[in-house]
């Protein structure tokens, strides 16, 4: 696939104008506390992601993370004892994810790239993690291709999407939302499973495949760091907005092995 470098440079400004999660906390930029409560936000809102992600097992492995943003992830690897690398395209959201290792005194090699240019000089790793990250750029068959070729035999690819089968898709095809908070975001794709199991065919086995999330919170308040529903969320059990959650979330986890 071409890709039209005015929509690469679209991608690249978005994401430098604003990275993803950085108004998470209201404390000074760069400090402790702002990285700190960013992190507490992030977890809150989207508990599965600690599950998904398994930090704790990838203590002594080679981790890399496609789109490591402002780095709460990969704080989360390092501490856990991962030789973590990291790439992002936004240099902004790099300059912050360095910083943060420095304010937490962790080690961590840090690119500005892509997925989907050549990472073979990265070396080889156990696990390549991406979360939010494949569905914002066009050629996500030519970044699964590198992402393949850095991955150790048996090595694992955990990576979330968006869900095509999802309570927020539905609004936004309805134009009642749209897919981030901040707007005219120039490129953003969801998937089925079906999708899922074509692109990853012939280089990795997919382990699990599942959903999660759906923002229920009021955004104003959100905003404000007050988690409170919106009416027809709080009016439901939780049981019910589990069964959302689990069967019409936003976030497709993929966990699969290099085949």
């Amino acid at each position: 696939m071409t890709i039209n470098k005015d929509i690469t440079q679209k991608i690249v400004e978005y994401w430098d104008r604003q990275p993803c999660n950085i108004n998470h906390s209201t404390s000074e930029l760069g400090t402790l506390q702002y990285f700190e409560e960013g992190s507490q936000k992030r977890y809150k809102a989207e508990p599965h992601i600690k599950e998904f992600a398994q930090f704790e097992n990838y203590s002594g492995k080679r981790v890399l993370e496609i789109g490591c943003g402002i780095g709460a992830d990969a704080v989360e690897f390092a501490r856990a004892g991962a030789d973590y690398v990291g790439i992002d395209i936004s240099e902004k959201s790099l300059e912050l994810a360095k910083q943060r290792f420095d304010v937490y005194g962790l080690k961590g090699d840090f690119y500005l790239r892509g997925g989907n240019e050549n990472l073979e000089d990265l070396g080889k790793f156990d696990l390549v993690y991406s979360f939010g990250v494949l569905h914002h750029y066009p050629d996500i068959e030519k970044t699964l291709d590198n992402i393949y070729n850095s991955v150790l035999d048996k090595g694992q690819l955990k990576f979330m999407v968006y869900a095509k089968n999802s309570w927020k898709y539905a609004m936004i095809q309805s134009g009642l939302d749209q897919y981030e908070a901040q707007a005219d975001c120039p490129f953003a794709k969801a998937y089925d499973d079906n999708e899922i199991y074509q692109l990853l065919n012939g280089k990795f086995k997919v382990d699990r495949i599942r959903q999660a999330h759906c923002f229920m919170y009021n955004v104003p308040k959100y905003k404000q760091n007050i988690f409170e529903l919106e009416p027809w969320f709080d009016v439901m059990s939780e049981q019910m907005r589990n069964a959302i959650r689990e069967h019409l979330g936003w976030h497709l986890l993929i966990e699969a092995t290099k085949t």
